[in-house]
């Protein structure tokens, strides 16, 4: 390159060159691209590789946060640096947005610029090591047997009557109770796949062959009560289709109203906390059906590995640290029982 300038001095050859000569030797011209203008083809490229809701999120923070800020910087590629994401995570947790939603907001911008060091536009990541806020572990609150019980019991006759069933004894997630088809339950062989989801996206919803992960999709055995409910409400619908004739929504869903027309996901949570108001029950979330069943397993016995394999969990740190409840009571025992001070 015509403007290195090269001497020797103490035995070393020294090389000189203009700022912008260097960055044409360690950036290629695509790197003059504006930060926000590369992310926003990189998350359209993304749609084939995440769920549709996940997608909603990702635009989200892109549309609403980072490009508004990375814009009004005029950050490109080349010029982007860790203290621009800094400056970033620092603004956001001063304008009270929570750590968790900081930290997913950084682990989208993580993920676009590793694709531009991929494809070789940046030799580096300039959002690594940069320092975030500190998250809290949400601890879900759990119902216990007697809870548990009392709430099926106030759920009799509501329209997301299965749903709950379903969460309440087998810890599916909402999108997988809302996601049941009739096709994916085999009385004779005493089994249901859980394959199939609807989930929420820009205010409609979404029904995929597809599972939150590899791991949620399972094969669940049914126990005898399950299979005789799912009998009767067989049963009842049958009855609800002949009832209103040509009117009735022909699904093959499981959780649906007495039309036939299948639960809207975001229908079953306000319909949970109906229920749960009723019923005189504490606050918790529909998810936290969840959190029970995974806590009554535990306290049956049954190792995180089991518990795992039944939630479809695809890591068992998942299992043991947001699921696993050991209520204080089960501390107290283990206590009595710990081997005593030598000397009392």
């Amino acid at each position: 390159m015509e403007n290195i300038r090269i001497y020797e001095e103490d035995g070393y050859i020294h090389f000189i060159m203009r700022p912008e000569d260097l960055m044409r030797l360690r950036y290629s011209t695509e790197a003059r691209t504006p930060f926000a203008d590369f992310m926003d083809r990189w998350l359209t490229q993304m749609k084939t590789q995440v769920r549709e809701n996940t997608m909603d999120g990702y635009r989200y923070a892109f549309e609403k946060h980072i490009k508004p800020f990375f814009t009004a910087r005029g950050t490109t590629l080349a010029t982007a640096r860790p203290m621009d994401f800094r400056d970033f995570v620092n603004l956001k947790f001063d304008q009270g947005l929570s750590p968790t939603s900081i930290v997913k907001f950084h682990s989208i911008m993580h993920k676009c610029l590793k694709y531009a060091v991929a494809l070789q536009i940046i030799p580096t990541n300039p959002s690594d090591n940069v320092m975030l806020p500190k998250r809290t572990r949400f601890r879900g609150q759990v119902y216990d047997r007697t809870q548990i019980n009392i709430f099926l019991a106030a759920a009799l006759q509501s329209p997301a009557e299965a749903a709950f069933v379903l969460a309440a004894t087998y810890g599916l997630r909402r999108s997988e109770c809302a996601g049941l088809r009739w096709c994916a339950v085999d009385f004779r062989a005493r089994s249901m796949v859980i394959n199939h989801t609807a989930v929420l996206s820009s205010g409609r919803v979404i029904y995929a062959d597809s599972v939150k992960t590899k791991s949620s999709y399972r094969t669940l055995p049914l126990s005898d009560s399950l299979r005789r409910y799912l009998t009767d409400l067989r049963r009842r619908q049958n009855a609800n289709r002949k009832k209103y004739g040509k009117a009735y929504c022909q699904s093959d869903y499981v959780c649906c109203r007495e039309d036939g027309s299948p639960l809207r996901p975001d229908y079953i949570s306000r319909e949970f906390e109906r229920v749960c108001r009723r019923a005189c029950l504490p606050r918790i979330r529909f998810h936290d059906l969840r959190h029970s069943v995974a806590t009554i397993l535990l306290q049956q016995g049954f190792s995180l590995k089991q518990i795992q394999d039944w939630l479809g969990h695809s890591d068992i740190s998942t299992t043991a640290n947001v699921y696993a409840h050991v209520p204080y009571v089960e501390k107290v025992s283990i206590a009595k029982s710990a081997t005593p001070i030598i000397g009392n």
